[in-house]
């Protein structure tokens, strides 16, 4: 039996016809939402051409999710070339704005640039972008990551795979936050204790690293994270091709992980400009099994 893949495309067209009603107020307001990404250079080698890449593609969702809701959004394309100077007067002048009332600079930027996304001011940075100083606990894909866990955490211990990095860590943070079990692995652990897992998240943005040696039958679901754009157009996840058939639930790429970071940032801003009480979305459960001594059906939510 092949894995049952799990939309996020289905629980973000959800959350858009749930957050429709504050179009209008949000309209009326005249507000507006900043995202900025860049453009490779013409020297630039290929992995980059290609995160940059995926990095348009996540940037257009959002100015579509944004604009649905009733903002004006500007989506400002910086050249390799940009100075620091211009960098930062960018994000100066949009912390100025009162109008700007959310500011999103698409990840990577280029290096010598990513110390000046700590210049965002905390109150509009609703992609949690800043660690510490952010009002997030986590950034929005992390906090997508750990709603699609939450029905499948039961007694569980989750293996998260790009433990150290930006979004891993977020993820292993909400998930012991939430009390449950963090298996923790990085680039130069031993990969294969993930088989030893309830649940796999796999946030290390590498094509096809895992594969059936790490990813099993008995994982009640894999989400993967990964969006690397390939040379001839396709998408890879971190899960190879052999070893996403292999789970009993899995997010797929793309339609997955990708959707669901577009609806808790949706959720966000409404509750930042429109309703401060608006309640969390959660994700669909769907039924897994799980061994206690055999393999048992465990219903999962309604």
């Amino acid at each position: 039996m092949s894995a049952y893949q799990l939309s996020g495309r289905a629980v973000l067209r959800q959350v858009r016809e749930d957050l429709t009603r504050y179009h209008d107020v949000i309209a009326a307001m005249g507000l507006k939402v900043m995202v900025a990404r860049f453009e490779p250079g013409e020297q630039d080698p290929a992995p980059w051409r290609y995160r940059m890449e995926a990095s348009r593609i996540s940037a257009e969702q959002k100015v579509r999710a944004f604009t649905h809701l009733g903002f004006i959004v500007d989506h400002v394309v910086l050249p390799a070339t940009v100075s620091a100077a211009e960098f930062a007067d960018l994000l100066d002048r949009r912390n100025a704005d009162p109008a700007t009332r959310a500011v999103i600079v698409q990840f990577p930027p280029p290096a010598r640039l990513v110390s000046l996304v700590q210049r965002l001011d905390p109150a509009k940075d609703i992609d949690g972008l800043l660690d510490a100083r952010s009002l997030h606990r986590a950034c929005a894909t992390a906090d997508g990551i750990s709603r699609i866990v939450a029905p499948f955490a039961h007694d569980a211990t989750v293996a998260v795979v790009g433990a150290r990095g930006f979004v891993g860590s977020g993820v292993a943070r909400l998930l012991t936050d939430q009390g449950t079990r963090v298996l923790p692995l990085d680039q130069g652990d031993d990969l294969g204790r993930a088989t030893r897992a309830d649940v796999v998240v796999s946030t290390a943005g590498s094509a096809h690293l895992l594969t059936p040696e790490h990813i099993r039958p008995h994982h009640r679901v894999v989400v993967d994270s990964g969006f690397s754009p390939q040379a001839d157009g396709t998408v890879a996840g971190d899960i190879s091709p052999q070893a996403a058939l292999l789970p009993q639930n899995i997010t797929p790429v793309p339609g997955g992980v990708g959707p669901v970071e577009m609806a808790v940032l949706m959720e966000r801003i409404v509750r930042l400009v429109a309703d401060p009480d608006l309640a969390p979305w959660t994700f669909p459960s769907a039924p897994y099994l799980t061994t206690l001594g055999e393999l048992v059906i465990v219903p999962v939510g309604p």
